[in-house]
């Protein structure tokens, strides 16, 4: 599943892992809303100001949403956002 972002001269597209999806589809709808509405910011700002830079990861970020975190990598020779992981805090650090 992807979705495309379109900015003035350039469009980014935000693409999304099995795992992250399936997370997604089992939370309640106004989680789901929130976690959407959050993901979308990304196109307009890829590095929000609670973004953070995972340690002993190449190039993950993420961001907070209540009490849910989302993983994400930038490819920007594909202008991608691939969101391969969202999960409570609890168990998104985990393998």
């Amino acid at each position: 599943m992807f979705r495309r972002c379109r900015k003035d001269s350039w469009s980014i597209k935000i693409e999304f892992g099995t795992r992250a999806l399936k997370f997604i589809s089992k939370v309640e709808k106004v989680s789901k809303e929130r976690i959407f509405k959050r993901i979308k910011e990304l196109c307009d700002d890829p590095f929000p100001s609670d973004v953070k830079k995972l340690k002993g990861e190449k190039e993950v970020y993420r961001i907070r949403i209540g009490n849910f975190r989302v993983l994400y990598r930038i490819i920007p020779e594909d202008e991608v956002i691939l969101i391969f992981r969202v999960d409570k805090r609890s168990r998104v650090y985990g393998r």
